[in-house]
């Protein structure tokens, strides 16, 4: 029913920003310096950056990334093939850190770190409904009045548990590695509920509901390089391949047609255990730290390698129950990138910092598996894959017993897509060909408060 696809065509639009590799960043700081860091970072965002820090900054603290918030927006235009413009806003909770250090007195020489921190946390959660005809979209031939409800539930959540270590080589050279278990869950659920009554009171009714999980244990490892150089810190990090340990999947599917003409459908599908994958390559960071009077200009580029199109769920066809075979594609595939960034700590007192920063997140996707290869059209290529750019600004204050990190940061990107809706003809009721592009701008700001503190005055130790 080419109907149904005016309600929710618009919805993958909302899940913008999944995939990218610095789309989050940890460490009061290291936020605020867009994670411009691998060489130079001085909180304990380095569990994240490069553990190898963690031998060679002085006395790091008990950090907590307080609760911070964002605002995020997404504007749309020409959606319906004229220029109306469409935006969508929402206000919600970011990912967070939790970190600190401990000693073992048997080896006073190595340097301990633990974290937690939320590497995604990302919803869409979408309840709509619309009782009558759309005025906007012309007289489709035969329909008198229409209700509609769907439910959008999308969810993918990335929890990281890990431990920290770093040894000095050299005075001015350290190694380090930190070790990550990664709790993983992407799940989707998708209802649309459809009746249409036409001119001879005879009622048509749709209903197509899509269910899929995905779960994933596994192993992040960093390694990390640090010098301290007479004219500038320096880094590299390396994150190695994603080690899957615990893999799971589940998909369900069913459509129901019952139409005054034509075919009517009743199609199903249900299957638990399925095979699943997650892929995460290796990537290369180098950056550096180079001191200028009393400020502090932090460089960073990362390279992230490719990975071949695989299947995120691999589903079996199956017997729609009218004798007939479906089949369901559910794929990833991402190209290598290259990112860069510039981050600068400004001193204006010995009590105050001034931190301002600009990356770069170019996106990786090629193409991206979301509950929409489920229910999306076809021929018409709806993803909205664009290159993001990261701006932080903010202050750090310096106390007797804690520091306070106060600031913001911003991130926008904006493209063309495939228009994703046409209305038929008044006169012939014929789709016209999808020729015209659509226009999407997306934007998010942060707002963070960050605390450092020495855990009661001590550190922690192990004997």
């Amino acid at each position: 029913m080419k109907i149904t696809k005016l309600l929710f065509l618009l919805l993958p639009l909302l899940t913008i920003g999944q995939g990218y590799y610095n789309a989050e960043n940890f460490g009061n700081r290291s936020l605020l310096l867009s994670g411009n860091v691998t060489g130079s970072v001085e909180d304990l965002g380095l569990t994240y950056y490069n553990p190898a820090r963690i031998a060679l900054i002085e006395s790091p603290t008990f950090s907590i990334n307080a609760k911070a918030y964002q605002i995020k927006s997404l504007s749309l235009k020409n959606i319906f093939g004229t220029d109306t413009q469409l935006s969508d806003s929402r206000f919600e909770g970011v990912p967070s850190l939790l970190a600190g250090t401990f000693n073992i007195d048997k080896w006073e020489n190595h340097h301990f770190a633990y974290a937690f921190l939320s590497r995604r946390r990302s919803r869409v959660n979408i309840n709509a409904r619309r009782l009558g005809a759309d005025p906007d979209a012309g007289e489709i031939e035969g329909v008198t009045d229409s209700a509609s409800q769907f439910v959008l539930d999308n969810t993918n959540t990335d929890e990281w548990f890990g431990l920290a270590w770093g040894t000095k080589i050299r005075d001015n050279f350290s190694i380090g590695v930190s070790t990550f278990v990664s709790v993983y869950n992407y799940k989707g659920k998708y209802d649309l509920r459809l009746g249409v009554a036409n001119e001879n009171d005879e009622i048509s009714l749709y209903n197509n509901t899509v269910n899929f999980g995905q779960t994933s244990y596994g192993m992040f490892w960093k390694v990390g390089l640090a010098w301290k150089l007479k004219s500038f810190d320096f880094g590299l990090n390396i994150d190695l391949p994603y080690l899957e340990v615990i893999k799971s999947g589940k998909f369900n599917y069913t459509e129901v047609l019952a139409a005054n003409e034509g075919e009517d459908i009743f199609e199903y599908a249900e299957a638990d255990d399925l095979e699943s994958n997650r892929k995460e390559p290796i990537g290369i960071s180098i950056g550096a730290g180079i001191p200028w009077k009393k400020n502090t200009i932090h460089l960073k580029a990362d390279w992230h390698g490719a990975v071949s199109e695989y299947d995120r769920l691999v589903i079996p066809s199956f017997d729609t129950g009218q004798g007939e075979t479906d089949e369901f594609s559910f794929k990833e595939e991402r190209k290598s990138v290259i990112n860069f960034g510039v981050g600068a700590d400004f001193y204006l007192s010995e009590r105050v910092n001034l931190f301002a920063s600009f990356s770069t997140d170019f996106t990786p996707l090629v193409s991206s598996a979301t509950i929409f290869d489920f229910v999306g059209q076809e021929d018409s290529d709806i993803d909205l894959i664009a290159d993001y750019m990261h701006y932080g600004l903010g202050i750090d204050l310096k106390f007797t017993k804690a520091q306070i990190t106060i600031g913001s940061t911003y991130s926008v990107a904006s493209g063309d897509f495939d228009r994703p809706i046409d209305f038929p003809d008044p006169e012939d009721g014929e789709f016209p060909d999808n020729d015209e592009l659509s226009q999407f701008k997306a934007t998010r700001w942060r707002f963070i408060v960050g605390l450092e503190f020495p855990i009661f005055g001590y550190d922690v130790n192990f004997k």
